[in-house]
């Protein structure tokens, strides 16, 4: 199978070994003496570094499919990326499914049934991700990295959907229950609610990239000191570089109910017609993320340079979203105290690559339909974006520049931990 890894530059490749290496001499730093033969490798680092060197997009929000995004020529391709000791054929966790396991538990005793209803699960949060991301379906990959004695070893393997049709060689037992679908083993345990999904070097649809030697250092606290005072020693001989962003979040619920209101933000298609008397429903997407005045006054300068001359003028504030799939679109704080913070814009050049304009219910569509999967006129509740882990977005963009705002989801809580508030502290005292 023709590999992710061999559409790199060579260059590059050989420089992400380089990093791994020079890690896994640190081990004295993360692991006792017991496993000292064996190198370690920080999953978090080795998602850094794979970002960094393969000029790739970092993608996890926490509990999502990829880890990774990478454009090879004109095709976006997701990656999950893992480590582990030992490169003998293993099962490792691949999802976890806790948000879901009333649904799972809810299904008979047949275990086709229970495989049916998993699989199934799992299959519709890899497409959500294809959507946030603007993945090329079926490309996906997992780029895994094996520790053994004085060594690493990289490996890829195809990272499917379980093919619904083929499922079969189901085992149940008290604490899980596998199977298979012809291509890849599965197992689902019941105590945490992961799948698992077991790797093998011998798999045909796995290739080995790379396998090289590691040295671990005797003394790493001494070579960790010599980096800090070599560090030291540069910044206070060297221009520094400002390559810094500004980050916010905002929530996806009210901030002062700590719902999500029926006729409002998320469910502002559920509002009163916009045309008088017509009975004419609003259309889906057309939703707004609520910003809560309790964020102009804690980060008033994330939109603009002070966002409070906007409000008192009662001017707008545009900028050009762009989504984690890659798409750019106009957007804007409109409405009172500039709350709604939606796509769309006034300027009539601003079109899509069809000709036709940009409006408000671009970005809901994506938020909702596209990646959370709202079937539907069906009200989005607290409960119902907690069980796809997030209620909040997360935003950025560069100091001091504000035309460019990027955007993605942010998980369970983001919001609330950014404002270094209690949430039901802010619902009692503002009512």
């Amino acid at each position: 199978m023709s590999s992710v890894w061999a559409s790199y530059p060579v260059e590059d490749r050989s420089l992400y070994i380089k990093y791994l290496q020079a890690y896994g001499e640190l081990t004295g730093l993360f692991q006792q003496k017991e496993n000292s033969n064996i190198p370690y490798l920080d999953s978090k680092f080795q998602e850094t570094i794979y970002g960094r060197v393969f000029h790739s997009q970092n993608a996890d929000i926490g509990n999502t499919p990829h880890d990774i995004v990478s454009v090879i020529n004109t095709s976006r391709v997701g990656i999950g990326l893992k480590t582990w000791m030992n490169s003998k054929p293993s099962y490792q966790k691949v999802m976890q499914l806790k948000a879901y396991k009333p649904e799972i538990d809810a299904t008979n005793d047949d275990a086709y049934d229970k495989v049916y209803k998993i699989a199934e699960i799992k299959n519709n949060r890899l497409r959500q991700d294809y959507e946030r991301l603007g993945l090329e379906r079926g490309r996906n990959i997992y780029h895994y990295v094996t520790r053994d004695e004085g060594k690493f070893a990289i490996y890829e393997t195809s990272y499917p959907e379980v093919d619904m049709r083929k499922i079969g060689n189901i085992r149940p037992s008290q604490k899980s229950i596998e199977w298979s679908d012809g291509l890849k083993e599965y197992k689902y345990t019941f105590g945490d609610s992961q799948v698992w999904m077991r790797f093998s070097p011998d798999r045909s649809d796995t290739v080995k990239l790379a396998e090289f030697p590691v040295s671990i250092a005797d003394d790493p606290f001494t070579i960790l000191l010599q980096m800090y005072d070599g560090l030291v020693s540069s910044a206070n001989n060297a221009d520094s570089v400002n390559t810094d962003v500004a980050v916010a979040y905002l929530p996806l619920y009210s901030y002062r109910s700590g719902e999500v209101e029926e006729k409002s933000g998320l469910n502002a298609w559920n509002g009163a017609s916009k045309a008088k008397d017509s009975g004419r429903p609003r259309p889906l997407g057309e939703v707004y993320v609520p910003v809560p005045m309790e964020f102009h006054r804690h980060s008033p300068d994330f939109f603009c340079p002070n966002i409070f001359d906007n409000i008192r003028n009662k001017q707008p504030v545009e900028f050009d979203i762009v989504l984690p799939n890659g798409v750019e679109m106009p957007g804007r704080l409109t409405g009172d105290n500039l709350k709604n913070f939606q796509s769309g814009s006034n300027d009539p050049t601003k079109r899509k690559p069809d000709g036709s304009r940009w409006g408000q219910s671009d970005l809901g569509n994506w938020l909702l339909v596209d990646v959370l999967g709202l079937h539907g006129r069906e009200l989005v509740t607290r409960d119902w974006l907690n069980k796809r882990g997030v209620d909040s977005i997360k935003l950025w963009h560069k100091i001091g520049d504000y035309s460019k705002i990027f955007l993605d989801f942010a998980t369970t809580g983001s919001f609330d931990r950014y404002m270094g508030v209690d949430a039901s502290v802010i619902a009692t005292v503002t009512g």
